[in-house]
């Protein structure tokens, strides 16, 4: 009996787990979905606009300039 009912709880954590996981899944595909255009958008910025290794300023003022905006203290 005892056996049994460690199985029985397994599985409910088990489902329980399982549940969870596909509801985080849809949370990020969701989320993705709203940060697609501007990751592609920093891509471009980006890709046109190269800078040295050890000299990306106006890279590093970019995303210090978004990193600001979500509330974050930046240090360059």
């Amino acid at each position: 009996m005892k056996k049994l009912l460690s199985l029985f709880t397994l599985s409910l954590i088990t489902l329980s787990l399982t549940a969870q996981s596909s509801d985080l899944k849809q949370i990020i595909d969701e989320r993705a979905d709203e940060l697609e255009e501007q990751v592609i958008e920093w891509r471009r910025y980006f890709h046109e606009n190269p800078e040295l290794s050890n000299r990306e300023f106006n890279t590093a003022k970019k995303i210090s300039e978004h990193l600001e905006s979500l509330g974050l203290e930046v240090q360059t």
